[in-house]
């Protein structure tokens, strides 16, 4: 697909005719038929809108993109405080509160270990080299 004729950074005018935006922050315009669904991100359908097919489902086979978010910690923090802060991160991921309010959001959680995590965040970068090699996308 040729993605140099999109501007995904419409979100703010609402005059473009393509974004990629989470589900939490198009609902709104989605629910008065100021946007149209036309598929998700991610490798299965949305809890929020389980009528709109994944990307995949649309013809774009693989396509598996969820937003993640990350911890980080400097390189040469000790290794006592990085496997607290791993241990209170997954305590807080765990937490029923927490879990509630994600998948009210349309959220999943993606608890991991520190390797899991490492592995997760290579692969990630690899796909998306893939992607913008594909597309013919310029720096």
């Amino acid at each position: 697909m040729d993605f140099s004729r999109f501007n995904i950074m419409g979100v703010a005018l609402s005059t473009r005719t393509y974004m990629i935006a989470p589900i939490s922050y198009a609902m709104g315009d989605i629910r008065t038929g100021k946007l149209r669904a036309l598929g998700v991100t991610t490798k299965k359908r949305s809890s929020l809108l389980p009528e709109v097919p994944t990307i995949a489902e649309a013809g774009v086979p693989g396509f598996d993109y969820p937003i993640w978010y990350g911890v980080w910690v400097p390189a040469g923090t000790p290794a006592a405080v990085v496997d607290k802060l791993a241990k209170d991160i997954a305590r807080v991921l765990a937490a029923p509160e927490l879990r509630a309010w994600l998948e009210e959001h349309g959220a999943d959680r993606m608890s991991m270990t520190q390797p899991e995590f490492a592995r997760f965040v290579l692969e990630e970068s690899e796909s998306a080299k893939r992607v913008v090699k594909a597309a013919g996308a310029k720096p």
